[in-house]
C-alpha cells in the first residue's frame, strides 16, 4: 500500500500514480503541469479528474473540441495595475498577452483587478478563437466565486466582472492553483505581469 498518492491534473497523461517517480515522469518538462500528493487515493483522484469549479447546466457548451488551458494574473505597483494570461493546448503554449489597467477606480483593489482584467482578456481572446472550452487556471480565489456567484460582488469591479462572465459559463471554468508555487503556467503570467508595469 502507497504512503502517498499522487494526482496528476495536468501533464503527459493525467492520472493517479504511486511513487514520486511515476508522478515525475508525467510532470517533468511540461509546461503548465498541475499535481500534488495526498494520504489516500481517494483524495488524488477527486484533485485529478475532478475540476473545482461549476458551470452553468442550462448553458450549451460550444461544438468545437478545442480545449485550452489559460493561466491568469495580475500585478499592482505605485498606483497602476496590470494584467497577463498564457493559453496551452495539450500542454503547449499557444497564446500570451499582457497590459495595463486604466481604470482608477478598478486599481483600489490592487492586483486583483488585474486578475480580474486578465481573466476577462482572456475569455475574449478564447471567444475570437471559437474555442470549445477554456480552464482559468488563477491564484486569487475570488475570480471563480465571483463568476460562479459563491461569492457576492460588493464593488463595481466584481460586478461588472460578474455580469461579463456570467454569459460564458457553458465553456468556461475555474481552476484555483496556489501562487508562487513553481506552477509553469502560473510563473509566466506572474513574470509577464510585471514586466508591462516596467514597460509602460
Amino acid at each position: 500500500m502507497a504512503s502517498k498518492y499522487y494526482g496528476v491534473k495536468v501533464g503527459k497523461k493525467p492520472g493517479i500514480y504511486k511513487t514520486w517517480d511515476e508522478c515525475n515522469k508525467q510532470v517533468k518538462g511540461y509546461p503548465g503541469a498541475l499535481f500534488k500528493s495526498f494520504p489516500s487515493e481517494s483524495e488524488a483522484r477527486e484533485y485529478a479528474c475532478g475540476m473545482a469549479v461549476v458551470t452553468q447546466a442550462t448553458q450549451v457548451p460550444r461544438p468545437s473540441a478545442r480545449h485550452y488551458d489559460i493561466y491568469v494574473d495580475g500585478s499592482y505597483s505605485d498606483g497602476r495595475y496590470s494584467w497577463a494570461f498564457a493559453a496551452y493546448e495539450d500542454g503547449k503554449i499557444l497564446h500570451q498577452a499582457s497590459g495595463v489597467g486604466e481604470d482608477s477606480e478598478a486599481a483600489v483593489i490592487r492586483n486583483v483587478a488585474g486578475e480580474v482584467a486578465a481573466a476577462e482578456e482572456a475569455i475574449k481572446w478564447a471567444d475570437k478563437e471559437d474555442v470549445g472550452a477554456i480552464t482559468i487556471h488563477h491564484d486569487y480565489i475570488g475570480i471563480s466565486e465571483w463568476a460562479t456567484g459563491k461569492w457576492k460582488a460588493n464593488n463595481k469591479i466584481a460586478q461588472g466582472y460578474s455580469r461579463f462572465v456570467s454569459s460564458h459559463l457553458g465553456w468556461v471554468k475555474f481552476n484555483k492553483v496556489s501562487g508562487h508555487s513553481g506552477i509553469a503556467g502560473n510563473e509566466l503570467v506572474d513574470k509577464l505581469a510585471g514586466e508591462a508595469l516596467s514597460r509602460k
